[in-house]
């Protein structure tokens, strides 16, 4: 997760202190909106903060494509 929060940081022009808060409140609100096999996906993905960016995209877009049922 420290990779997303130093991008939004940058991007933002944010302290890494407030990018840290806005990563952890936009995560903790697409999980409660996840069902629940997936949202412990969700934890395990934003958990693997030395995953390169495509890598991350690379596998939010598998999750996405397993939860509407074209894997």
């Amino acid at each position: 997760m420290n990779e997303i929060v130093q991008m939004v940081s940058q991007k933002f022009n944010l302290s890494p202190e407030v990018a840290q808060q806005v990563v952890e409140f936009i995560g903790a609100q697409v999980k409660s909106r996840l069902p629940e096999g997936v949202s412990q996906q969700f934890d395990s993905l934003m958990a693997g903060g030395s995953e390169s960016s495509s890598g991350l995209m690379d596998k939010m877009k598998n999750m996405a494509s397993s939860v509407m049922g074209k894997a």
